[in-house]
């Protein structure tokens, strides 16, 4: 079957004071420029939720870190999809946008398999073009709402309303690419077949991550064994991940607990793995979780939390690094 969607083309996160967090993501990180709009009737038509015609606001900023953009949203009023992520959980990533071959394939599916409108507009470019953005209730399934991306083919971005910083860039980006969307799940072998054989995606490679595997683990800093079963999949130009905690002990766990099933972190690219970890250290970013896989690649995350509302995950492959063969590969149903 053809997959739902073919490429992951946006990171989005929702957040409680867009200026400051736009501040943060400059200064500290080196992460813009940011283009700012206001989405409200005016400059967006068709304004839905849950299918229903209501209008509704939010404020936000766009970037493009490496080949994948980052979106920031405040909302303004409580009827978004937004303002009810927060109240539920807080600030954090929200959805995950995605490009199809077929818009119209994309919604006969959508209808097909009962994927409720959460929230949807037609944001209006240049010269009369429009971008369809059109959020779906994937939660059950892929543990993350997807949004669709369908640009006309001429769309043009209008002029943003402001550009942050307005002068150049404080600094270099700490962060060059977007590699990699974490998602914790319950049951990793029916979220993989919910994937595969209703939505197309895959294949997946199946790990197990224990101290057999891993050397060094540590949690918070602190030297400790967990463990974990996951299965990696390239969705476009980024690997998404799929991860069951097997113990109570993992960062990944606590977050089921506290939050449910969702996105966990996302892996950013840096110019240097080692600079990236003095950069850290200078400004007293507190590790999360860490493992040394196969004793060649450091996977290490940081508690970004406070500052771009979501944690942050750290490459360090050696230089001898080469994949090891996985446990089990599931293909497309």
């Amino acid at each position: 079957m053809k997959p739902f969607f073919v490429q992951t083309t946006q990171i989005g996160v929702v957040v409680k004071d867009l200026d400051a967090t736009l501040k943060t993501y400059v200064e500290k990180y080196g992460i813009g420029p940011w283009a700012v709009y206001t989405f409200e009737k005016n400059n967006v038509a068709n304004l839905k939720i849950g299918g229903k015609p209501v209008d509704h606001t939010m404020k936000l900023a766009l970037c493009n870190i490496g080949n994948t953009q980052w979106e920031l949203i405040e909302p303004l009023d409580d009827k978004t999809c937004y303002a009810e992520f927060i109240k539920e959980h807080g600030e954090g990533i929200h959805h995950v946008a995605v490009g199809v071959d077929n818009v119209e394939e994309y919604y006969k599916f959508c209808a097909e398999k009962n994927l409720f409108p959460i929230q949807s507009g037609d944001f209006l470019g240049e010269k009369g073009t429009k971008f369809i953005y059109d959020y779906r209730d994937t939660l059950k399934d892929l543990k993350v709402i997807v949004e669709l991306h369908a640009p006309d083919h001429d769309f043009e971005m209008p002029v943003p309303q402001s550009v942050y910083p307005e002068g150049p860039m404080p600094r270099e980006p700490v962060f060059t690419d977007v590699l990699q969307i974490g998602i914790v799940c319950k049951d990793l072998k029916a979220t993989i077949k919910a994937y595969t054989d209703k939505y197309g995606i895959g294949p997946w490679k199946e790990y197990l991550f224990d101290k057999d595997s891993v050397a060094d683990m540590s949690i918070g800093g602190e030297r400790t064994d967990y463990a974990m079963s996951l299965a990696l999949a390239q969705i476009g130009n980024v690997q998404w991940e799929l991860i069951e905690p097997l113990d109570s002990k993992s960062d990944y766990a606590k977050f089921l607990q506290n939050k449910g099933e969702g996105i966990h972190h996302v892996a950013l690219g840096t110019k240097d793995y080692r600079e990236a970890l003095e950069f850290c250290s200078e400004h007293q970013i507190k590790p999360v979780q860490y493992g040394y896989w196969g004793s060649n690649f450091h996977y290490d995350y940081k508690d970004t939390r406070d500052d771009l509302k979501c944690i942050v995950e750290l490459y360090g492959p050696d230089p001898d690094f080469t994949w090891p063969e996985p446990l089990a590969v599931h293909t497309v149903g």
